[in-house]
C-alpha cells in the first residue's frame, strides 16, 4: 500500500563521477524524510568537498565508497543499489542523478519489470530537476504549496497559480444546475366523437 501524500519519500543516487556540483543542486529543498546516496571514489573529488555541498540539507546523506576503483564502477553500483530498492519497495521516488545517458537502459528495464513498484524512477540531471511534481504533492501547508509552485513556474506565474486555485477551492460551490421541470402531460382523453344519428320519419 503506497504511503500517503505527505510521508512520501525520495531517493537520490548521485554519480559522485559526474558533474555532482550540478546534480547536487536543490539539495536544500529536501525533507528529512528524503534520502541521498553519494557514490564517489578516492580519485575523484575530496569527500570533505562533497559533504560541504551537501551541507545544510534535511535529507538524510550516505556517502557511499566505490568498491572498486576503474571507470563505470560506480555506475554498476548505482545500478545495483537502484534495482535492490525498486525491489524492496523503499521508496515512491527514486531518481539516478548524473548526465551519464549511460544509467537510461537499466532504468528502463526497471520500469518495464516493477512498475507497480513506484511512482517514478529516473535518470536526471540534477536533484533540482527531480521535484516538480512531488514537491508540490508534499506541500503540507498553503505556504508550501505556494513555495512549490513558485518553484516550479517562477514568481510571478507560480504566485498567480496559487491565488488562482485558492479562489476556486475557497469560493462556494456552483449549485449544481436543476433540470428543467417538465410540463405534466394532459390526460388523453379515450373517446371517440360520436356521430350524430339522424332520426327515423314517423311513417
Amino acid at each position: 500500500m503506497k504511503e500517503s501524500v505527505n510521508s512520501m519519500k525520495m531517493i537520490f543516487l548521485v554519480d559522485g563521477d559526474n558533474n555532482i556540483g550540478t546534480g547536487l543542486k536543490g539539495i536544500d529543498m529536501l525533507s528529512e524524510q528524503d534520502a541521498v546516496l553519494v557514490f564517489y571514489q578516492k580519485s575523484g573529488l575530496a569527500l570533505a568537498k562533497i559533504q560541504k555541498l551537501c551541507a545544510g540539507t534535511r535529507a538524510e546523506v550516505q556517502y557511499i565508497e566505490s568498491v572498486r576503483g576503474g571507470k563505470n564502477s560506480i555506475d554498476f553500483q548505482i545500478i545495483t543499489e537502484l534495482g535492490v530498492l525498486v525491489g524492496k519497495r523503499a521508496a515512491d521516488y527514486a531518481y539516478v542523478i548524473s548526465q551519464d545517458k549511460g544509467y537510461a537502459a537499466s532504468i528502463d528495464a526497471l520500469r518495464a519489470r516493477y512498475a507497480d513498484a513506484f511512482q517514478e524512477v529516473a535518470l536526471r540531471p540534477s536533484i533540482e530537476d527531480c521535484l516538480h511534481l512531488p514537491f508540490v504533492l508534499k506541500a503540507a501547508t498553503r505556504q508550501d504549496l505556494c513555495n512549490a509552485l513558485v518553484k516550479e513556474y517562477g514568481a510571478a506565474q507560480g504566485e498567480a497559480l496559487y491565488n488562482h486555485l485558492k479562489t476556486v477551492f475557497q469560493g462556494p460551490e456552483a449549485p449544481e444546475s436543476a433540470e428543467p421541470e417538465k410540463k405534466a402531460a394532459r390526460p388523453r382523453r379515450n373517446y371517440r366523437r360520436k356521430k350524430a344519428v339522424p332520426e327515423k320519419e314517423n311513417a
